[in-house]
């Protein structure tokens, strides 16, 4: 009986420090994944640091806007298509999130951002008012870099807003 007693306390033991390996190492990685989301909002977004794009982004990074309808694939047409004409037309633009859920290597995220429209953007002249728009974002992560990611937001709707 008492080795069967020392047996089972082994064995309850080892499972549960294999729990709790797991459970760090999955802590690890969400660390890992929510530092990568505050480099893309404050570093490039905020702070307008388009040098982070390569540190945020893997090269075939893969980007579905949906409110714009974009699909865009590579750092290049990130920066030329989406990226760089935002920063033109909102010079002061900021964005923040108030919920990131993470589950494996996908990131759901609800943002939102606020700029002021100082030049023109997609041909519209500059309107000198304040965009305020919220959104939801999908990530897919490979290693500590966003490869896909998929977004919706009213950005579209409060822009024609703007021009009217």
């Amino acid at each position: 009986m008492k080795y069967f007693t020392k047996s089972f306390l082994l064995f309850t033991i080892i499972l549960m420090s294999c729990g709790k390996q797991e459970k760090n190492e999955l802590t690890m990685q969400e660390e890992v994944y929510k530092t990568t989301m505050q480099h893309l909002i404050e570093d490039l977004w905020n702070n307008q640091n388009l040098e982070m794009i390569p540190k945020v982004f893997t090269e075939d990074i893969e980007m579905h806007l949906g409110g714009l309808d974009f699909n865009l694939k590579g750092h290049s047409a990130i920066q030329k298509e989406y990226i760089q004409p935002t920063f033109d037309a909102f010079p002061d633009i900021k964005h923040g999130y108030d919920m990131l859920l993470i589950d494996g290597d996908k990131i759901a995220m609800s943002f939102y951002g606020e700029g002021t429209n100082k030049n023109e953007y997609e041909g519209i002249p500059a309107t000198n008012k304040v965009l305020k728009y919220r959104g939801m974002a999908f990530f897919r992560m490979d290693g500590n870099r966003i490869a896909e990611v998929w977004t919706h937001s009213n950005w579209a709707t409060k822009f024609d807003e703007l021009t009217k």
